[in-house]
């Protein structure tokens, strides 16, 4: 029974200074990755305003007056009516053979 209370008078301060010196090794560890964290999530942020942004851009690139001033510019002008040609959707049944 001595040597018990002797292993265990021994073992449990060695396992108390082990978990501390762990225990700040995790601490570390955290505070480390709660910094990473914070920078990806700021890095998200500062890419959904470039995203948003873009598509803004692509919004306005992409509207009809936009479209209508890049024509215009390229030298696209309105049809006049005799350049404009109907045609019938109407398909013939059969052929009178």
């Amino acid at each position: 029974m001595k040597n018990i209370g002797k292993i265990i008078g021994i073992m449990l301060p060695i396992a108390a200074l082990v978990m501390i010196v762990l225990q700040v090794v995790v601490s570390n560890e955290l505070a480390g990755l709660g910094k990473r964290l914070g920078e990806l999530d700021r890095e998200v942020r500062i890419q959904a305003d470039i995203n948003e942004a873009l598509k803004t851009e692509v919004a306005s690139a992409s509207s009809l007056l936009t479209l209508r001033e890049r024509a215009e510019s390229l030298g696209f002008v309105e049809p006049t009516s005799k350049q404009i040609m109907n045609l019938t959707l109407e398909v013939p049944v059969a052929l009178g053979l």
